[in-house]
């Protein structure tokens, strides 16, 4: 089983300040993989600079085999523009604070990407879009703006427009710190559901429960670095390093 993200030696700075500091990532297709740690410890980073919301300083970055970019004379050298938009869309992003489009209902926005960038049948979009909505249990508010949504409610959308690119790998960025605690289960019901079958993901999250839970493999990240990474009950029952002793004592 092959890899689909390869993220080798990244380095990441902000102003002179690491962001990623020699990070290795790597992760094969139908695998679960939570990264968790405190704000500010890379994480969010990571996931940006796999997308190409940002970009590295050094190291390479793989998708589904092929590169998007690596290092030359000591510096990242990006393909060409065409060439990126293309391997992107290999991923799909699930962001913090959902980031639909307020002027369109949720069925276009779940629609717009695939029929405009991807320029697929308007039809068979709108089709698949609508399982989609099955899938999430928002079917009834196709119609609807997401100014007319709660906050679990936009999020199940927006895993939905995700699901619609029919991505290689999803990307979850803390996807239910901005939601109220009620509605936080039935995200992560839907997340559940989506690991359960078998789809790639990367999911930042605070969520110890349940990253113990859906995930296959915990990465611990500290100071722009990968500090431990592991079998969930290896890392939450045996942490291996102080640092993940004392974060864990601090949010569980």
């Amino acid at each position: 089983m092959g890899y689909i993200v390869e993220m080798e030696n990244i380095t990441k700075t902000y102003a002179g300040v690491p962001a990623l500091d020699d990070v290795t990532l790597r992760v094969k297709s139908g695998e679960q993989v939570a990264i968790i740690g405190s704000s500010g410890s890379g994480k969010s980073t990571l996931l940006r600079c796999l997308n190409h919301l940002e970009l590295i300083d050094s190291g390479r970055v793989a998708i589904d085999g092929e590169p998007l970019v690596e290092t030359e004379g000591g510096r990242a050298r990006y393909r060409k523009d065409a060439e990126i938009r293309r391997l992107i869309l290999h991923t799909a992003m699930v962001f913090q604070h959902f980031n639909l489009f307020g002027h369109l209902t949720c069925l276009e926005n779940i629609t717009i990407a695939p029929i405009r960038i991807k320029k697929e049948p308007a039809a068979e979009v709108r089709a698949r879009a609508m399982e989609l909505l099955r899938v999430v249990g928002l079917e009834h508010k196709a119609g609807a703006y997401p100014g007319q949504l709660s906050g679990g409610q936009k999020q199940r959308i927006a895993i939905a427009r995700a699901l619609a690119m029919r991505p290689s790998v999803l990307l979850f960025d803390e996807p239910t710190s901005a939601l109220d605690p009620e509605v936080t289960g039935e995200v992560l019901r839907v997340i559940r559901e989506l690991a359960a079958a078998g789809h790639t993901m990367v999911l930042v999250t605070h969520e110890m429960g349940f990253a113990r839970e859906v995930a296959e493999r915990v990465i611990f990240m500290d100071m722009a670095r990968i500090v431990e990474e592991g079998p969930p009950e290896q890392l939450f029952d045996n942490p291996g390093s102080d640092r993940l002793r004392t974060f864990l004592q601090a949010v569980i």
